[in-house]
């Protein structure tokens, strides 16, 4: 079993930015009418912010839905740009089905993902490299 233990993220660690979207709170349904999700999402203002780089991957998790999980992957387009409320640039394709969370949880290795032991947390969230490596195969892109 893998034991995950609180760490800081580095570069090199970073195998993709994960950002959430819960439903309730932003309209999925342009998003998905549209295939993309939108392509600014609001960040926190923390280290992770400021290591967010154009062209690294991203994960479009959707939280508190009944087909919770990775409905989408891309691209950061940007650097967040800071403000009362910080926003990192995307092009994040959707998916035409998503990948559910029960799918992800029953690989063990990726039982304990971030999005699972901190749900509430704010964007972004993250997946180390040997997740991301995982994931990749899993994606319909």
């Amino acid at each position: 079993m893998t034991v995950v233990t609180a760490r800081a993220i580095t570069d090199q660690a970073l195998g993709a930015w994960v950002i959430k979207c819960n439903p309730h709170k932003t309209d999925l349904a342009p998003m998905v009418e549209a295939g993309r999700a939108h392509e600014h999402w609001c960040v926190a203002d923390n280290y992770r912010t400021r290591l967010m780089a154009p062209g690294q991957p991203v994960l479009f998790w959707v939280s508190s839905h009944p087909r919770r999980g990775i409905w989408g992957v891309g691209r950061l387009t940007g650097t967040p740009v800071p403000g009362p409320q910080w926003k990192v640039s995307t092009n994040i394709a959707l998916f035409d089905e998503p990948i559910l969370a029960s799918d992800i949880q029953s690989i063990e290795e990726l039982s304990m993902l971030e999005v699972f032991r901190s749900p509430q947390q704010s964007n972004p969230s993250w997946v180390d490299a040997s997740a991301w490596a995982l994931i990749r195969p899993l994606l319909p892109v």
